[in-house]
């Protein structure tokens, strides 16, 4: 299991290129429960979310996503803490920020793969 780097400062502090993504987030809640959430942009450091709820800054959560290869999808398993929650207009939807804090398996290979194939755009 690897560790994340602090990805999750503010934008003039970012240490790692975020990319726009659209695809579905799996987000382990506190009761265990399993929620949805749209992804909306990822870096090596972190990830930004779309959901109904808003989160309390510092929690963590396990949170699960497919990334799409050229023939595949790619399945990435991360610890990420909120590091800002904020509300989107008046549609009852939060935007989340997280910094990654620890990558399951070879999470963190997956990603790293999947970032490099997007800076060339071969995707």
């Amino acid at each position: 299991m690897g560790t994340a780097g602090n990805g999750g400062a503010a934008s003039d502090q970012r240490i790692h290129e975020r990319f726009r993504i659209n695809f579905k987030a799996l987000i382990r809640l506190s009761d265990g429960s399993i929620a949805r959430a749209q992804a909306v942009d990822i870096s090596m450091g972190g990830i930004y979310i779309e959901y109904g709820a808003p989160a309390d800054e510092g929690k963590i959560f396990e949170l699960a996503f497919d990334l799409p290869f050229a023939t595949e999808f790619k399945r990435v398993l991360v610890k990420a803490q909120v590091v800002r929650s904020i509300v989107i207009g008046s549609r009852g939807v939060y935007g989340l920020a997280f910094v990654f804090t620890e990558f399951i398996k070879d999470s963190d290979q997956v990603l790293e793969k999947y970032m490099e194939l997007r800076k060339l755009k071969v995707m």
